[in-house]
């Protein structure tokens, strides 16, 4: 599941946007994969599923989003992080998760030609 993972997010990998952002990214770029997939269509748990959740650092508890998507989960940043990069959790890191924390979030699902807008115009303005 990882290596699909990988390859899906792979031309997003030097992309810096904010926590948010990632967060539609990832919900769209997920979404259009499984729509792609023609015999999982209507399958309700293939989809992804975006949240807000806690965590605890060294420096105390920390929200950030996340996405769960076929049991693997991505962090998308620090719900404050203005760059943050999309990186999915290992075996075993998903227990950071405070999982009694999670929220589950209604984010809409972009196309791809309006993800691609979105990567764009935070490229210009970041070097602004």
């Amino acid at each position: 599941m990882l290596e699909q993972l990988d390859r899906l997010l792979a031309p997003y990998v030097g992309v810096t946007l904010s926590a948010f952002d990632n967060l539609k990214l990832a919900v769209s770029v997920l979404s259009a994969e499984v729509s792609a997939d023609h015999s999982s269509q209507g399958s309700s748990e293939l989809r992804p599923v975006a949240y807000e959740a806690q965590r605890t650092t060294e420096h105390g508890p920390e929200a950030f989003y996340c996405v769960k998507w076929q049991g693997v989960w991505i962090d998308c940043g620090r719900t404050n992080n203005y760059a943050a990069s999309l990186t999915p959790l290992n075996e075993g890191e998903e227990g950071i998760i405070d999982m009694a924390s999670l929220r589950e979030l209604d984010i809409p699902v972009l196309t791809m030609q309006q993800v691609s807008f979105m990567c764009m115009e935070n490229a210009h303005f970041d070097h602004c």
